[in-house]
């Protein structure tokens, strides 16, 4: 084989080889641009050095940029630049829904008019002595003044990661509905041995805030 025919065949091979740089289609993109997000500590939690830690973020990831809410609206940001998505901390209406007050904590963020809201909660709802009528009755509640002068938004819920079948079963009943408890079931998804506090480990490590990430857009790509 002559030289010249070896380094033809090598051409070939090289730019066979290449990538091709990714491009979005259609079928990457979502209809919605105008996102809120409403969790608990996995979806966002304020540094405290008591615990060991030291992030303003989803806990227990390493870092903001690693949390579910991130790597969310870098998914949306792909989708639309021109996308925004804000999150917010609702784990009192978890501790004590009786009483939590819709119009303190969501007023300015409902008026906003998003048009998906996720609401990623469950695990501060105690299942000891659980009334679930009660629940059911104010997270309907939660969901009607959400939607109040907004009659389109859509609703995503996402259940528990920890696990708690009586929440999930009622918010699976009001709306489009995922649930992680699978992905808790998973050990290698905690934060086990990187935080010196029992608590912080028991949260979702930077893979468990990725397939929490990526089963929700899943399911909003869906929608």
């Amino acid at each position: 084989m002559n030289r010249f025919l070896i380094s033809t065949i090598a051409l070939i091979v090289f730019v066979s080889c290449k990538k091709t740089p990714a491009v979005k289609t259609e079928a990457d993109k979502v209809k919605f641009s105008h996102v809120l997000i409403l969790g608990n500590s996995i979806t966002y939690s304020t540094a405290d050095p008591a615990l060991g830690w030291a992030c303003n973020c989803g806990m227990a990831a390493s870092t903001p940029d690693s949390d579910y809410v991130h790597l969310l609206t870098r998914n949306f940001k792909e989708s639309n630049s021109n996308s925004t998505v804000a999150a917010k901390n609702i784990a009192a209406f978890e501790r004590d829904f009786t009483t939590y007050d819709f119009d303190a904590d969501l007023k300015t963020l409902r008026d906003a008019k998003p048009d998906l809201i996720v609401i990623r909660i469950g695990e501060n709802v105690q299942q000891e002595k659980f009334d679930a009528a009660a629940f059911e009755t104010r997270y309907a509640a939660l969901l009607t003044y959400l939607k109040t002068g907004n009659e389109n938004v859509q609703i995503l819920a996402v259940g528990s990661f920890w696990g708690n079948t009586p929440v999930d079963a009622i918010m699976l009943k009001h709306s489009a509905f995922i649930a992680l408890q699978p992905l808790g079931l998973d050990m290698s998804n905690y934060a086990w041995g990187l935080f010196a506090d029992h608590g912080v480990q028991s949260h979702p490590n930077d893979k468990g805030m990725r397939n929490i990430s990526n089963a929700i857009w899943a399911k909003i790509k869906t929608m």
